[in-house]
């Protein structure tokens, strides 16, 4: 296994700013990121921080991809008109149950700094429950929005079948079919 790479023994707002600073600069410029490090007292290889700076890259960009289809996803959902059935929030919580499955993983191999993992796994644990929950509350409320827009339907027909003069039993049929009663 080869060693670990340098730029994690860096101090965590350290390496927050190194972070930012190899977002904005597009990925480039290693050597003189390697060169702030060492202003700042950090002994970290231009190649060091070059192997880092990929693998955020790919992670980024991967990302951003996700944001990308979600993004393309919700504005496909607000051209079908409301997502009165919850799809897009479904949707849209499989890609985060999905994002925190591979932080999750993620942690799980970086064995570097054990007590900070469990606590962030902690935190994917808990946001995963949140999810769990936002989307049982949509499932019930579109529900309940069905059964509530079924229930005025039946209302409306009933009205208007028995203007036209239509027997009891057939209006009674009619709106048990439209409630799904059996």
């Amino acid at each position: 296994m080869p060693p670990r790479n340098k730029v994690f023994d860096l101090p965590q707002e350290v390496r927050g700013e190194l972070n930012e600073r190899l977002v904005s600069s597009g990925f480039q410029g290693y050597e003189a990121l390697a060169g702030w490090l060492s202003e700042r007292g950090y002994n970290v290889s231009k190649s060091s921080v070059h192997r880092y700076g990929q693998d955020l890259q790919e992670e980024f960009e991967e990302a951003m991809g996700d944001v990308r289809k979600t993004t393309e996803l919700a504005r496909a959902m607000a051209s079908e008109g409301e997502d009165e059935s919850g799809h897009l929030i479904d949707a849209t919580a499989r890609i985060v149950q999905d994002q925190l499955l591979r932080i999750s993983i993620a942690m799980r191999k970086a064995e570097h700094e054990p007590d900070v993992a469990a606590k962030h796994l902690s935190s994917v644990t808990k946001a995963l429950a949140d999810i769990g929950r936002v989307s049982l509350s949509q499932k019930k409320w579109a529900k309940e929005l069905r059964v509530e827009v079924a229930k005025e339907a039946a209302e409306k027909a009933e009205t208007s079948m028995a203007t036209q003069g239509m027997s009891r039993e057939a209006i009674d049929a009619i709106k048990r079919d439209i409630l799904g009663i059996a």
